[in-house]
């Protein structure tokens, strides 16, 4: 069996999956996984398997999906989204909207995308993110994920406060609980020193900072922190991932064509 809950903003995976548990009232005795990894600064669709539904995890990690996400721009990150040591740079805030419309299709095919730095695929049976912690990652060659993107289009673009934005990503990172463990490294995700940074930065925002909205469906193995900052460098600047919602998962399928367009969908 398998269900779809919401996972929200802060949580981990398996904090979701243990809330679910408990609202659920489901026994300690039955196992549960997740198939598609969120990222805790993401929310959305997480499956959840029960049971020994949980013995055929390897067929729903295969599963497309449909997400919504906002980039920042004027701001990257080690990790691509706001939990990440973060940086400035220039930013212009000339950005046509036709322009921005061409830059999302252009992403419309298939691709070869290194994994995040900060992810858990493994090298040598070692995840990526504790080469990335040990400040050895040019010692191994990082593996790319083959992916396709579907179809992507450009939503809206809003001007938010600078001060604001950083107040929203400190709230957000402070919303995720972890418990630190000295011997596990990277456990508590470096939020202090993610924190620290975020507040250093504040004193140097713009007034308001260029915000973009995207859709998109994509196959399995697409980061959309990945995705961001490449959309941003498109536009001439740099930017990572302010939010993430994924919002469908399933199998992408054309439809028939109508008025000279091409419905699609996930199921």
């Amino acid at each position: 069996m398998g269900v779809t809950i919401e996972k929200r903003v802060g949580e981990t995976p398996l904090q979701a999956l243990e809330r679910y548990r408990k609202t659920a009232s489901i026994p300690a005795n039955i196992p549960l996984t997740y198939a598609g990894r969120l990222d805790p600064m993401a929310e959305g669709k997480l499956l959840v398997l029960i049971g020994d539904e949980c013995n055929r995890r390897s067929e729903y990690d295969a599963l497309d999906k449909e997400y919504e996400f906002e980039v920042l721009l004027g701001f990257s990150s080690d990790t691509g989204d706001v939990l990440g040591l973060a940086e400035r740079c220039a930013e212009t805030g000339a950005y046509a909207e036709e322009d921005v419309k061409e830059v999302a299709r252009s992403f419309i095919g298939a691709h070869s995308f290194p994994y995040p730095a900060f992810s858990s695929k493994t090298v040598g049976g070692k995840p990526l993110f504790q080469y990335a912690l040990e400040g050895t990652l040019g010692s191994i060659d990082v593996p790319v994920a083959d992916v396709r993107i579907y179809r992507m289009h450009y939503v809206e673009k809003r001007l938010v406060a600078g001060q604001e934005i950083v107040k929203n990503i400190l709230e957000k990172i402070n919303l995720l609980h972890v418990e630190a463990d000295p011997e596990r490294l990277g456990s508590d995700f470096r939020k202090d020193e993610i924190c620290a940074r975020w507040r250093e930065l504040q004193g140097t925002v713009a007034a308001h900072c260029t915000v973009l909205k995207f859709k998109a469906a994509v196959s399995s193995g697409t980061y959309i922190r990945t995705l961001a900052p490449l959309i941003a460098a498109k536009l001439g600047t740099c930017g990572l991932a302010y939010t993430i919602r994924r919002t469908k998962i399933g199998r992408y399928q054309p439809l028939t064509k109508r008025f000279g367009f091409w419905r699609h969908t996930l199921v």
